[in-house]
């Protein structure tokens, strides 16, 4: 299985950056694993609320691949265990999924529309995270849910 995490704009903060990395690598060890960057249309556009989520959301659902099941984190979103995040992907590799990508939003959060066209509304609790901090911690969660399915003694 493939797992691909989009989101718009570069992480900045070089020990979020490198957070980002570690995990990133401890992933694609146990599964293929890439992100995908796109551009930070808020800095570019000058674009705020609706207008910025909307034009996210276009470049959102241009690199998403067809055949993937979509995740998407979203404040709203079922609070998952990190056992129950992990049975969740197994559920989509025995089903046979190939590819899972996740969406972190932009400061702005996610458009509606590309929320209601996900598999899985994800929430990282009800605390509010910086969209850099929320990289590093899903990152963090895609690898231990493959430690706790592989039965790697990391996730204790």
């Amino acid at each position: 299985m493939h797992v691909r995490i989009i989101w718009p704009g570069m992480t900045r903060s070089a020990p979020i950056r490198s957070m980002v990395a570690d995990y990133r690598e401890r992933v694609a060890r146990l599964t293929a694993c890439s992100v995908v960057e796109l551009p930070d249309l808020s800095r570019k556009r000058g674009l705020r609320g609706p207008e910025l989520r909307a034009a996210e959301a276009g470049l959102i659902q241009e690199s998403l691949s067809p055949d993937a099941r979509l995740a998407v984190l979203d404040g709203g979103g079922r609070e998952l265990s990190s056992e129950e995040f992990a049975a969740w992907l197994g559920r989509e590799m025995n089903r046979g999924a190939r590819q899972i990508d996740f969406v972190i939003g932009g400061p702005e959060g996610l458009d509606s529309a590309l929320v209601r066209r996900a598999d899985l509304r994800l929430s990282l609790g009800r605390m509010t995270w910086t969209h850099e901090m929320c990289r590093v911690l899903l990152l963090e969660q895609i690898y231990r849910a493959q430690c706790i399915l592989k039965r790697i003694p990391y996730h204790k």
